[in-house]
């Protein structure tokens, strides 16, 4: 449990609140994101590879992934592929934040509902933040539409 839902804080930030899952397999980049992502009031779990993002989207349902593309074993491309098929996992919202553009057709020309976002690497933070932001909002309004009597 993090420290500041042990304290009851309300976390406050554009990201305030939200769960998110960092998914890359370069340590300094999962840092950097993680840090950026809890400055801004997000809670924020990491992954190091596609397994291991499946398992953890599934088990902690966050409100956001970020996936690199490229990484060993079971690459970007695939894991996004299965996340979108898991009925568990497929209404997250995945932004994809690589530093190899050439794979935004390859990743759009999937079969599969497209991502909700799309950064290169290098990526500017208060860019990648602002992006988050306008995801989640996104998500909240999706949510919000689909709950009986809010009309």
């Amino acid at each position: 449990m993090d420290e500041r839902e042990l304290l009851g804080d309300v976390p406050l930030g554009k990201l305030g609140g939200h769960k998110i899952l960092v998914v890359d397999d370069d340590e300094e980049i999962r840092v950097f994101l993680t840090t950026l992502f809890s400055d801004e009031g997000a809670y924020v779990s990491e992954a190091a590879d596609g397994n291991e993002a499946l398992q953890m989207a599934a088990q902690e349902k966050p409100h956001l992934i970020t996936l690199d593309l490229s990484m060993p074993g079971m690459d970007g491309i695939d894991t996004f592929c299965e996340l979108r098929k898991n009925p568990a996992t497929e209404a997250i919202p995945v932004c994809i934040i690589t530093g190899h553009p050439e794979f935004r057709t390859v990743i759009y020309d999937r079969p599969v509902a497209p991502p909700e976002g799309f950064i290169n690497k290098p990526c500017d933070p208060d860019h990648v933040v602002s992006t988050l932001h306008r995801i989640l909002g996104l998500r909240e309004k999706k949510r919000k539409k689909a709950l009986p009597g809010d009309r």
